[in-house]
């Protein structure tokens, strides 16, 4: 294929999903609804100005590797106990109830044990991209309901790896050749573990140092970027799915100071990528009938109730109350992103047909659009959905946050940090240089992070802190971290430094709702010492 011919097609991809997410947008709806809309429109059910070819798809499966390597970065032991049992213990019974529930039902209608499978997995698992976005913008993210979301979201992400290790060995021979590989598939996956983590956890670190030490921001992405490369291409070269070797790396790299900043330099790329992906998939839709239509809009409600019912009763066989349970379960009731994988995995290892497929995709369009209205059910305070609401999130929004969130530790910070901490103020710290973090890392609360980026300061738990104060000399760090934090968490009041009186105004438009004027705290301390010394003089002079 002509690689100029590739690039239009890239383009006309892009244009199209950005131009479908916003009009999307504009009715409520998650850009990848419309994402997946631009790829119905562009593909064999629409226009077919864009074929879906090999290239395409490349490019589509890195976007998958992507996710995945940025979800291993979210993964770590402290971060899944802080979520709690019931996220925990929930999410693992709702992803197998949902696999084993769906799998039957799709016995029962003559569909073989394979294909019933693959679209129990593909059933099972929510949208973490569009829950996530609308419980943000309903700044419910924080609420019971979505901290028990949250974590279950966190474990079916995590669940996809088994899962395509499964369609694999599934796609293979039966019986005892199935075990076979499955035992041969789960000894390489150990042993690339095994090698990434020594790999990783003796090396990276200290390369990380040294590139940041430069202060060279390219240098740590650039690094990133190479792990994340070298450990697809392993999976896939020893026989196992991309994705596995992507989702090992981030989980590596989870472990160093650097993850929640390599996270947010990856971001921006990720999101290029997987746009390619979601629009991709929409291509693959074919033109559907009526009798289509009405097979999947009675798929689509079957799907969403059921989900809600074994997400409800997975939170409450864990101890959440029934009011939680359900509002749960509402937000999980879709078919996620996963679910087009594990899908086109099967359908491209003969495990499910066409007609299946097709049925299957369109159904999962449908609980994609009804998602934002099926949170904002959930987060209704009515009494179908049971008492004691309003208590729950009384509760849940007293929960500790950072207290203040302080920006670069220079001696300007230090400062603060110090008379905050003697005032019995918790404080937590973001600072760019690795080596001041490492260094105060053991007594202080303090991260790697630029905080001119959205994803560090949600990190940092910002929407829940009672001030940030922005200590950068630098003004304009300064005010685009002042300009973040206000789009982020406009209700949270920033303290800003400005280092000379001609920057001020411009942190004050940014959002900064007070501003420490160095030059005028200068001029004031110098006028008060300079009147002291005065006054000395005068007194020495009449005595």
């Amino acid at each position: 294929m002509d690689n100029w011919l590739l690039l239009l097609d890239i383009l006309v991809i892009l244009a199209a999903s950005a131009a479908a997410g916003l009009a999307l947008e504009k009715f409520r709806q998650n850009a990848i609804v419309g994402y997946l809309l631009a790829g119905v429109i562009l593909g064999r059910a629409g226009l077919r100005v864009v074929e879906r070819g090999k290239p395409i798809e490349t490019i589509a499966e890195l976007g998958v590797a992507l996710l995945l390597f940025t979800i291993g970065l979210e993964f770590s032991w402290q971060r899944l106990r802080r979520l709690g049992g019931v996220a925990l213990g929930g999410g693992i019974l709702q992803v197998a109830g949902t696999v084993l529930l769906a799998a039957l039902a799709c016995r029962l209608t003559g569909l073989a044990t394979a294909e019933a499978l693959v679209a129990g997995a593909a059933v099972a698992l929510s949208s973490t991209a569009v829950v996530l976005r609308v419980l943000t913008d309903r700044t419910e993210l924080e609420s019971p309901h979505g901290r028990n979301a949250l974590g279950m979201l966190l474990l079916q992400d995590i669940a996809v790896v088994p899962l395509i290790l499964m369609l694999n060995v599934l796609g293979g021979e039966g019986g005892r050749e199935a075990v076979r590989r499955f035992a041969a598939a789960a000894l390489e996956g150990g042993i690339l573990v095994f090698l990434v983590i020594v790999v990783t956890r003796h090396l990276l670190p200290r390369l990380l140092a040294s590139v940041s030490s430069f202060r060279n921001r390219d240098l740590p992405v650039l690094l990133a970027f190479t792990v994340f490369l070298a450990a697809t291409w392993a999976s896939h070269a020893i026989g196992l799915s991309p994705v596995l070797g992507a989702f090992v790396a981030g989980m590596v790299l989870a472990e160093t100071p650097f993850a929640e900043q390599i996270r947010a330099d990856v971001t921006p790329f990720r999101a290029l990528f997987v746009t390619i992906f979601f629009t991709s998939i929409g291509m693959l839709v074919e033109m559907p009938g009526p009798g289509t239509i009405a097979a999947a809009a009675g798929l689509a409600v079957l799907i969403v109730g059921a989900k809600t019912a074994v997400a409800a009763v997975s939170v409450k066989v864990f101890g959440g109350p029934w009011s939680q349970s359900i509002r749960t379960g509402l937000v999980l009731g879709q078919i996620g992103e996963f679910s087009f994988v594990l899908s086109a995995l099967g359908r491209r290892q003969g495990l499910m047909d066409e007609a299946t497929f097709q049925l299957l995709l369109a159904a999962s369009l449908l609980t994609l659009l009804a998602t934002p209205y099926l949170i904002a059910v959930a987060g209704r305070p009515r009494k179908q959905i049971g008492q004691g609401i309003g208590a729950e999130r009384e509760a849940e929004e007293a929960g500790e946050g950072p207290g203040v969130v302080v920006v670069g530790f220079g001696p300007a910070g230090r400062a603060v940090v110090e008379a905050l901490q003697q005032s019995g103020v918790p404080v937590l710290v973001l600072e760019l240089n690795p080596k001041t973090v490492n260094v105060y890392r053991v007594a202080l609360p303090i991260q790697v992070g630029d905080a001119a980026q959205r994803e560090i300061l949600e990190h940092a738990g910002l929407r829940r802190a009672g001030a940030l104060v922005v200590t950068l000399p630098d003004p304009g760090a300064a005010r685009a971290v002042v300009r973040q934090a206000k789009q982020l968490a406009p209700h949270v009041p920033v303290v800003a430094r400005a280092r000379y009186h001609i920057y001020a105004p411009s942190l004050r438009e940014a959002g900064a709702d007070q501003i420490v004027d160095e030059e005028a705290y200068v001029g004031e301390e110098l006028a008060r010492r300079v009147l002291g010394l005065v006054g000395r003089r005068e007194r020495e002079g009449h005595a």
